[in-house]
């Protein structure tokens, strides 16, 4: 099977923890990476990520963190370090819908009482 790693860093301005964290990483530049692989099974190119992760220093030790993407962006919101401009309009995307349909969740729960 073929497999992608592409690299991004992502920068905090304020402290934050995401979930797998052992404690609250301190603001700063961050590596991520996101390793994919390519599914031969269709007529094109297509990606399916298998796994994201964050580099993480702490007291002389580097960790890889497995992440999930999402809540990257999410904390990446409330830090306000990002602009929403810069996240891809796919996740952008999921996101909004997530939000709808938890939204329609709360609706329906409140109507049944």
């Amino acid at each position: 099977m073929t497999t992608r790693t592409t690299s991004k860093t992502v920068t905090f301005v304020r402290p934050f923890i995401l979930d797998g964290f052992e404690h609250v990483a301190p603001a700063g530049t961050y590596t991520v990476e996101t390793q994919e692989e390519l599914l031969e099974d269709v007529s094109f190119p297509v990606w399916k990520r298998v796994m994201t992760t964050i580099q993480l220093t702490h007291l002389g030790a580097t960790q890889h963190v497995w992440i999930d993407p999402a809540e990257l962006h999410e904390a990446l919101m409330r830090d306000g370090a990002q602009q929403a401009s810069a996240i891809p309009e796919a996740t952008a995307k999921i996101w909004r819908d997530k939000t709808r349909l938890e939204n329609a969740a709360r609706i329906v729960r409140r109507k049944k009482v």
